[in-house]
């Protein structure tokens, strides 16, 4: 009686797992959004990039050097700076770049 309890229930999630439809490819990418980053430099300057979250990379060309960077969505993101730094942004918190310097690429991911 157990062996068929067991096979009864290994059909049935077999069965279930085959019914769940494969994701539209087209809704998969309506998914992806882009991020909101918002670099902070010294004495209040700042600057805005949208940077898409689907992990391609984006070259930033803005000669600001850069303290602190902030992304206020749940996008996790990595930027590199000049100098050779790398400053991770967990989604919604503020990472410090150290030592400051122009940001030049980054990207970010869901």
């Amino acid at each position: 009686m157990k062996a068929f309890a067991v096979s009864a229930a290994v059909a049935i999630l077999a069965a279930f797992a085959q019914a769940a439809p494969a994701p539209n490819p087209a809704q998969v990418q309506a998914r992806v959004f882009d991020a909101p980053v918002i670099f902070y430099g010294a004495g209040g300057a700042y600057y805005t990039e949208s940077i898409p979250a689907d992990g391609s990379q984006v070259i930033i060309d803005n000669p600001l050097s850069v303290s602190s960077i902030n992304s206020p969505s749940a996008a996790n993101c990595i930027f590199f700076g000049k100098d050779g730094s790398s400053t991770f942004v967990i989604g919604g918190q503020t990472a410090t770049v150290a030592p400051p310097q122009q940001i030049v690429r980054g990207s970010c991911d869901i």
